[in-house]
């Protein structure tokens, strides 16, 4: 591309850039040497809207693709530039459904940066209301979700409800991206929706708190414990509580939440499909702080029912980490005796 035609872009002149197109008509034919981009393409990248609209008029090439097979509309809502998007629109609006090299339209590209303003424009657009069922990305959903773009979650959910069951190709759901991310208000609104998509498996065997607890999102526990509590007594696929997880994974805060939450429950004992418990984990995994106070709870829970798991004991032993005597028996002495 022409040096004066690209600083005459770049500065927003219009009068020099139609005089350059005045000289030669070809100008407007002309692409940057690297991305291939057009004079529309640059014009709506800096959101130079007067200058869009006189290139418009000059050559209305909303269609046209750069290397990454991104038109002019994908750079609009990259960039999160409403009125020239607006104008783009106007001249071609089913250049919006155009993919890029990677398969992703403007309106994936708008969600996925977060624009609100944009996502609802294109949502009032007639034509992408009608690709819902073909054409038309459900992960749009996903990734914002994921990237935490709130308004975006909110403008989908209103026309899409749908799209909240949705998985993909990891088997994700939107959930399991606002728990995987630690997108509290999301995870509020998907949960709020239906609890039952509390109880979707990845394709990993994971449900989305399950993620939260494998990422220590322990704001993530306190909003799930008020909406589907229910959702913690669900193992994974490999059959691990979210307090296999949180030892696992070596996250102490998320793991005292959880102690502090459910220590009396049968989750604190419950062996995964191994026969693993915490403590075999958290001496496993060299888990001092959680090991001293699962050695605490596991005798507590053994000497109240009159059973020692001999195998535990000497698991622990091989490890260096032996359940002291002391305490075994000072639990004992705790009990209550039958009259």
């Amino acid at each position: 591309m022409d040096p004066r035609l690209l600083e005459a872009i770049a500065r927003n002149d219009k009068n020099t850039f139609i005089n350059l197109v005045q000289e030669n008509e070809n100008f407007l034919e002309q692409r940057t040497d690297g991305s291939r981009s057009t004079v529309l393409h640059l014009a709506t990248r800096f959101g130079h809207v007067k200058l869009v609209m006189e290139i418009l008029k000059l050559r209305p090439m909303v269609a046209a693709e750069n290397n990454k097979l991104e038109t002019p509309l994908h750079e609009a809502c990259i960039r999160g530039h409403t009125e020239v998007l607006k104008l783009l629109l106007e001249h071609n609006p089913w250049a919006a459904c155009k993919l890029n090299a990677d398969n992703q339209s403007a309106f994936f590209m708008a969600c996925s940066h977060g624009h609100v303003d944009l996502v609802k424009l294109l949502l009032n657009q007639s034509w992408l209301v009608g690709l819902e069922d073909e054409g038309f990305d459900p992960t749009c959903l996903h990734v914002a979700a994921s990237r935490g773009h709130t308004g975006v979650v909110r403008e989908l959910l209103n026309v899409f409800p749908d799209l909240a069951w949705k998985v993909d190709k990891n088997g994700y759901s939107p959930l399991h991206h606002a728990c995987n991310s630690g997108n509290l208000e999301i995870t509020r609104i998907l949960l709020k929706l239906s609890t039952d998509l509390a109880l979707q498996f990845s394709s990993t065997g994971h449900m989305p708190l399950h993620l939260a607890a494998m990422n220590a999102k322990t704001e993530i526990f306190e909003e799930f414990e008020q909406i589907a509590p229910i959702s913690f007594h669900h193992l994974t696929r490999q059959g691990e509580t979210v307090f296999h997880l949180t030892v696992k994974y070596k996250h102490y805060e998320a793991f005292i939440w959880l102690v502090g939450a459910f220590h009396n429950t049968d989750l604190f004992h419950h062996p995964d499909q191994c026969g693993n418990t915490l403590l075999h984990l958290a001496v496993s995994r060299g888990c001092s702080q959680n090991g001293e106070i699962l050695q605490q709870r596991t005798v507590k829970h053994y000497t109240r029912h009159c059973t020692w798991p001999q195998d535990l004991e000497i698991s622990i032993g091989h490890r260096n980490f032996k359940l002291c005597p002391d305490m075994v028996a000072a639990e004992n002495s705790k009990l209550e005796t039958p009259s």
